[in-house]
């Protein structure tokens, strides 16, 4: 290699450990801030973990913070055209509905900070563990920007649209320990204790059965958009699918036994 060659480290890094799939943010000198080439990199891994039949996905940041949110000086230094700009909100959008949409459930391991499309990554995941002191921030409308990745939706879901105006309105920051408080995030943790945790949820999660993870994880995903009636006839075709699955007949039998089912997703 000569001493002009430049070694450039991949955005992102894919790691599957048994039925688990670890997509880690790969920017830590910038703190993981988001890029272009972090989407892509988000999306590639995404459907690798489905190729792969991943039970779970973790999403994770490598370094002292999970994501800052967009790269600030990647913004100063390049003018966009405007389909530049737009080819970049919707590469934005698109990662974070992949993120919702994905088959396999996906657990957002957040520690340091959280901030603007970074909050906006984790809080598209199914599940999202924090350390107390980590920080969970929307900042967009201090620096003239706006919010993405659905959060006007998610966050009024989880906390009511009067609570959520007032998080993206006035930029507050909350620390782990609050967001999980107020039901922003599942839980949180000391940071010590952080990777036991999510290890933990993954193996849970890892052990239940693929196809009715996956119908309870596309139904909540409608909640607000169907009627009772709606999610009535959902989870009857749902349960009906399940019963002439092999891994409802091993749930049924397990139970009866007394020991563990083994599910295989068919």
């Amino acid at each position: 290699m000569t001493t002009t060659d430049q070694v450039t480290d991949p955005p992102t890094v894919y790691e599957l450990h048994g039925d688990t799939a670890r997509i880690q943010l790969n920017r830590p000198d910038r703190l993981n801030a988001v890029t272009a080439d972090l989407y892509d990199g988000i999306q590639r891994d995404l459907t690798r973990a489905a190729d792969d039949d991943a039970r779970v996905v973790v999403l994770e940041g490598r370094g002292r913070a999970f994501c800052v949110g967009a790269d600030m000086q990647n913004h100063v230094e390049r003018d966009r055209s405007a389909k530049e700009r737009r080819d970049y909100v919707w590469n934005a959008q698109e990662t974070c509905q992949d993120i919702q949409t994905h088959s396999a459930p996906i657990v957002a391991k957040v520690h340091g900070y959280a901030i603007g499309a970074g909050a906006e990554l984790a809080m598209s995941a199914d599940f999202v563990l924090m350390a107390n002191d980590a920080e969970l921030r929307f900042p967009e409308v201090s620096i003239g920007t706006y919010v993405g990745g659905g959060v006007t939706y998610t966050l009024a879901q989880r906390v009511g649209a009067t609570r959520a105006k007032e998080l993206v309105l006035s930029a507050a920051t909350l620390s782990g320990e609050n967001a999980a408080e107020e039901g922003i995030v599942t839980r949180a943790t000391e940071e010590s204790e952080l990777d036991d945790a999510v290890a933990k949820l993954a193996d849970d999660l890892a052990g239940n059965a693929p196809i009715p993870m996956q119908f309870a994880k596309e139904q909540f995903g409608r909640v607000g958009a169907a009627t009772r009636n709606d999610m009535l006839t959902a989870e009857a075709e749902a349960l009906l699918a399940c019963m002439a699955t092999d891994d409802w007949e091993e749930g049924v039998d397990a139970f009866a036994e007394d020991r563990e089912p083994t599910f295989v997703g068919e």
